[in-house]
């Protein structure tokens, strides 16, 4: 697998006093022959994560890269830090609106497109002709794409990873927690974002390790993951982001995400763990009105954090032949 990191100016998307740029990285296989249509998979992280959750790498494990998967498979893999998170620009983070990082995210997306196309991300990799483009995102970046496509029509199809677009709620290890973690959270989109805060809202949920961490995960994998009080970060590991944007907040409220996916008409793959924060996945197709095409996908022995699962290389399986089935789709 080779790589090359970008950092992309979208400051002028959102009329910003001062530049904001955001960082991703191209994967793309050692040997590669684009095909008629090539597959370009964009994948966006989740709050208190970075865009180094594809890439995750641990002394003594092997097989937690997402990108070394797909780049195997003749896919070009792109990860991207949304503004306020990891690498990109953070001046923004507690004043970024969700329809804000949205427009930056697809700012991002299509000058990366352009690039690809003209063949100048790199010498050694050659100009793709036609690329069916994904967007993936994982929990806050899984709602995050949702806005993208709904407002930008940004991909040709997408792929939501532990976000609901009726409800999502962080499974917690009692009935009575649960409804706890549930009430806390009935913000709406014209919910002022000084009236939200990452540490108070992250005080009065009850357990992280619970949604988040299957209990076959090895524990000092874990344990580097939990590291920094998540989710308010004191420091961050290499796949983390000690930054969250505000608005991440407001996204777990019910509806929140719902007028957005019934906006949506090009194909998508909603899926997540056993252990997730979707309380009934079989039900977000329902959230999907306008797209003819919505597939649902659970993976067993996996909790919201997918890519820490024994069995995140199912899930991987998935995106990848999934996204290579709607490549191929013939277009009546």
């Amino acid at each position: 697998m080779k790589s090359v990191s970008l950092r992309i100016e979208v400051g002028a998307t959102i009329s910003a006093a001062v530049p904001q740029q955001i960082a991703g990285t191209v994967y793309y296989p050692e040997e590669f022959e684009p095909g008629e249509h090539p597959l370009v998979i964009f994948a966006a992280p989740g709050g208190g994560y970075s865009q180094h959750y594809y890439n995750m790498h641990f002394d003594g494990h092997e097989g937690y890269s997402e990108a070394e998967y797909h780049t195997a498979r003749d896919i070009v893999f792109i990860t991207m830090d949304h503004l306020g998170v990891g690498e990109s620009s953070l001046e923004l983070t507690e004043q970024l609106s969700i329809e804000q990082a949205a427009d930056t995210n697809d700012a991002f997306v299509r000058e990366v497109v352009t690039r690809l196309e003209k063949g100048s991300v790199a010498a050694d990799l050659p100009p793709l002709a036609s690329p069916f483009v994904v967007g993936v995102g994982q929990s806050m970046g899984g709602g995050v794409t949702i806005v993208m496509q709904s407002r930008n029509r940004t991909f040709d199809a997408i792929v939501a990873l532990g976000k609901s677009a009726l409800h999502s709620v962080l499974p917690q290890p009692t009935f009575d927690l649960f409804d706890v973690q549930r009430s806390i959270f009935y913000f709406s989109r014209t919910t002022p974002l000084n009236e939200l805060s990452i540490r108070l809202t992250s005080d009065r949920i009850p357990d992280f390790l619970y949604p988040f961490h299957w209990p076959e995960e090895p524990e000092d994998v874990v344990a580097e993951d939990m590291k920094g009080g998540y989710p308010a970060r004191q420091e961050a590991p290499v796949f983390g982001s000690a930054t969250t944007p505000t608005y991440a907040v407001a996204m777990m409220s019910p509806a929140f995400l719902t007028p957005d996916a019934a906006r949506i008409e090009v194909p998508v793959l909603v899926a997540g763990g056993e252990r997730d924060v979707m309380p009934d996945a079989r039900r977000e197709p329902t959230a999907f009105i306008n797209s003819s095409d919505v597939s649902v996908f659970i993976a067993p022995r996996m909790a919201h954090m997918h890519n820490f699962a024994p069995t995140r290389r199912l899930l991987w399986q998935r995106v990848a032949e999934w996204s290579q089935m709607q490549a191929r789709r013939e277009v009546a």
